[in-house]
């Protein structure tokens, strides 16, 4: 068999391995990363561009450190494995929705289950609300002990539910526009870090490794930025331990606690709502922040986890400008 003939059947045997998958899927000479075959998920994600022969650093933005990689306008995990044919090595390069994130059926099903749920316990709520103003001019003070506890309780249920609104209401924090300018992402930190008790303050260090404005609409940066140091100072270990920031790029914000690293378990699905360390907390938090990212084409991942490194969480942009 001449060498065309070699290289078609080892194209199309190839191309069987790799069709079925609804991820883009690009195989790669191994020893220059030139790409050798793609299937029709990332042919199509390329437009009218033919990446076949190119590098695939020219085909997809690659972050390092950490490799997450950014193609077809969303940021994807990379999965490589070498395969062999006809003699030779390729490595196949599989990009994936990262595991942890909810994608967006998943999230429509979320919030929908969640409005069902507040319109249904907003009425009775606030009737059993407005009833124990009515009765709550009893003299007895054991009674009014009662009256108080159940007091009480209501208004936790309503903090839960004014939490769930955040959640169902997300789009609620999604700028119309983008700006027409990018964002100084240290003067939206410290604009922020303004916001928190000296104490807390004071425990958190901000570094600017970047001479480039952050590629992200600053009014949701703001309020993504916020989540994330809100969740850092949460769980933090203490004044011992302080918290950093650092803006590693133009397109990468990490922010940095010492607390006890997460568990496995909640690790795998984190930015699912209701995942969560804490007892009397719902997980919202970094969920929001999520879907915020994401309409913007941001993704927000855990990027270390341990008790030597911490616990990091990183915001990454897109590559590409907003305009």
């Amino acid at each position: 068999m001449d060498n065309r003939k070699m290289k078609d059947h080892t194209a199309k045997g190839l191309r069987s391995l790799i069709s079925e998958s609804d991820n883009p899927v690009f195989l790669l000479e191994t020893d220059q990363d030139l790409i050798f075959e793609a299937n029709s998920a990332s042919i199509a994600a390329c437009g009218p561009y033919n990446p076949i022969g190119e590098s695939i650093n020219n085909v997809v933005h690659i972050e390092l450190p950490g490799g997450l990689v950014f193609f077809d306008n969303r940021w994807l995990e990379p999965k490589r494995e070498l395969i062999s044919l006809n003699k030779k090595t390729f490595t196949k390069l599989v990009l994936q929705h990262p595991a942890s994130i909810p994608d967006e059926n998943t999230l429509f099903t979320i919030r929908n289950m969640i409005a069902v749920l507040l319109h249904r316990l907003r009425s009775p709520m606030t009737g059993m609300q407005g009833y124990l103003e009515l009765v709550g001019s009893v003299s007895d003070e054991t009674d009014q002990r009662k009256l108080s506890k159940v007091s009480e309780g209501l208004d936790y249920l309503f903090e839960i539910m004014d939490e769930l609104e955040l959640l169902h209401h997300a789009d609620a924090f999604i700028e119309d526009e983008p700006d027409s300018e990018l964002s100084n992402a240290e003067s939206v930190i410290r604009e922020i870090l303004y916001t928190f008790d000296p104490e807390i303050r004071n425990r958190i260090s901000v570094r600017n490794n970047s001479q480039n404005n952050f590629q992200f609409n600053s009014a949701e940066l703001k309020q993504i930025l916020t989540l994330l140091i809100d969740n850092a100072t949460e769980h933090s270990s203490g004044a011992g331990h302080p918290i950093k920031i650092e803006i590693e790029s133009e397109n990468r914000i990490n922010i940095t606690n010492w607390g006890s690293p997460i568990p496995d378990e909640i690790a795998s699905t984190l930015y699912y709502p209701f995942v969560t360390t804490k007892a009397n907390n719902l997980g919202i938090g970094l969920s929001l922040a999520q879907i915020i990212a994401s309409r913007r084409r941001g993704i927000i991942l855990l990027t270390e986890n341990s008790e030597e490194n911490g616990i990091c969480f990183s915001l990454f942009c897109s590559p590409e400008s907003l305009d």
